[in-house]
């Protein structure tokens, strides 16, 4: 009962002193990428002017080693990107982790305050994250009929996801327009001059855009011919009116067949499960992705919609949970698993009962560790060492039950019998916890020693990113040995108390049978 009430206060314990929980954990990144887009339609002169901006910023920084800006691109990482005139990334790469003058999570929320005040684009600063691609921490969807309606839901949304504390570099994918030349061909007046849309518009088209008309080559290399109008003949409305279609012999002026108007349109329409969608995402700092979750469904819990539209959370939160629901499913069958074949070996219910109850009180021990070193309960790293943790416990409770019915079987009394074999067992029980304890306490605190260079590191990439895992196994264990040293021989004599001992055991001792005890027990 003392257990199971450890396990509960350390649960409520958790519940106000824990991080809370996390997806993957953040590790100190080396490299940050700045994407800007500036209005639909923004030629590549103007990208070009606002990346240098960004650059003479970025020049200010000690810390940062390189940046190189692709104008013209719209995200793709390291591997280039879809091409956008108004759209540009900067990708920056820190100097060595050992030559930093601070921690670059410091440094990008320095850059990020540096750049909150140019306008004409919108700018997000984003790290380098590890493991695989998941979508934003925050992503809300907004779906509905009219696409007019779901950008002003989305502004509206946006506007109250932004009071939420933690919650950085929101943005949507609403395209709210990118300007146009409309040219609307009066088919009556074209038809009056012999002339047809198709015919109107490649005219337009090869004036504008060009045409190819040949190909230039230069030993094995080839070169495209485009004719197109000079750039002095194309630069206005009116210098578009001028453009003059020909037909058997007949010229006739554009203006004299259509209207050309301006205009705007959308940029692009997103449908999901055949509902036009908007998505808002942003991300967190200076907290857990769950926690800046909780808060973003909690404010839009009341948030007004008209019929036919709804809100829906995707992005880092869905790959979460279907994580969690993935590890807690193979949790479940570990435990079952290991009690299908204890219930065979043992040919018992109750002893593999014992067993299992040992692995799920471990839990109060990665509780303990995950509160004491302010560490996060991560989905992955942290489940995969509750899993990994029960194996080890499962050994330990086996090796003591398993000599403990030995002892029984030969004769000892009940009492006797768990005494000896707490005695017995204690040293590889305590063995095998210490190895196991040291050989993961470099991962779960990030401190080891190079025999080469013999000198301690202190931190590193691969403690941020395995360290869950370890303090998980590692505190969990040392709880865990305690459990089967004290807990398990109590609920093997309490057990066996109200139900009585297994029936070959009264056979034997019904039989007389004496103990023999040899210097190898």
């Amino acid at each position: 009962m003392l257990s199971i009430a450890s396990l509960a206060l350390v649960l409520i314990a958790y519940a106000f002193l824990g991080q809370g929980v996390e997806f993957f954990p953040e590790i100190e990144p080396n490299k940050a990428y700045i994407d800007v887009r500036a209005p639909s339609g923004t030629n590549l002169e103007t990208s070009d002017a606002l990346a240098r901006q960004i650059e003479s910023i970025l020049a200010k920084f000690p810390d940062v080693e390189i940046y190189v800006a692709n104008v013209g691109v719209s995200g793709g990482g390291d591997f280039g990107g879809e091409g956008a005139s108004h759209a540009s990334r900067i990708s920056i790469d820190f100097i060595d982790e050992d030559l930093r003058q601070q921690s670059t999570f410091t440094t990008i929320e320095q850059i990020r305050d540096a750049l909150k005040d140019l306008t004409g684009a919108e700018i997000e600063l984003s790290k380098e994250r590890a493991g695989p691609p998941v979508g934003a921490p925050i992503s809300v969807e907004v779906s509905g009929e009219r696409f007019e309606v779901l950008g002003q839901l989305a502004a509206r949304i946006k506007r109250r996801v932004a009071e939420i504390p933690g919650i950085v570099d929101l943005k949507d994918d609403y395209d709210r327009g990118r300007p146009e030349v409309r040219i609307m061909v009066d088919r009556n007046a074209a038809a009056l001059a012999g002339l047809d849309t198709r015919l109107i518009a490649s005219t337009v088209r090869s004036a504008i855009y060009g045409t190819e008309a040949s190909e230039y080559r230069v030993g094995e290399d080839e070169y495209d011919i485009r004719v197109r109008l000079k750039p002095d003949k194309r630069s206005s409305l009116a210098d578009l009116g001028r453009i003059t279609i020909e037909k058997d012999g007949k010229i006739v002026p554009l203006s004299a067949v259509a209207q050309i108007k301006t205009g705007g349109g959308f940029g692009s329409i997103r449908r999901k499960d055949l509902k036009r969608v908007i998505s808002i995402e942003g991300k967190v700092e200076g907290r857990t992705s769950d926690a800046a979750m909780q808060d973003v469904q909690a404010a839009l819990a009341d948030f007004p919609l008209p019929p036919g539209y709804q809100i829906a959370y995707a992005g880092e939160s869905e790959e979460q949970q279907r994580a969690a629901a993935f590890l807690s499913k193979a949790f479940i069958i570990a435990l079952a698993g290991i009690a299908l074949i204890l219930i065979t070996q043992f040919n018992s219910l109750t002893l593999p009962f014992i067993i299992l109850t040992s692995v799920i009180l471990s839990l109060i021990g990665v509780l303990i560790g995950l509160i004491i070193t302010s560490t996060p309960f991560g989905i992955l790293m942290t489940g995969i060492g509750v899993i990994s943790l029960a194996g080890v416990v499962v050994n330990n409770a086996i090796v003591l039950i398993d000599y403990t019915l030995q002892l029984h079987q030969r004769g000892l009394a009940s009492r006797d019998a768990i005494i000896r074999a707490g005695v017995t067992r204690f040293r590889p029980v305590i063995l095998t916890a210490i190895t196991t304890i040291l050989g993961l306490f470099p991962l779960a605190t990030g401190i080891s020693f190079d025999f080469f260079t013999f000198s301690w590191e202190i931190g590193g990439r691969s403690s941020q990113w395995w360290g869950p895992m370890g303090v998980a196994v590692v505190f969990g264990l040392a709880f865990a040995t305690m459990l089967t040293l004290v807990v398990v021989p109590i609920m093997i004599s309490l057990i066996w108390r109200w139900f009585g001992t297994p029936a070959i055991i009264q056979e034997n001792q019904n039989s007389n049978t004496t103990f023999q005890h040899s210097a190898d027990d």
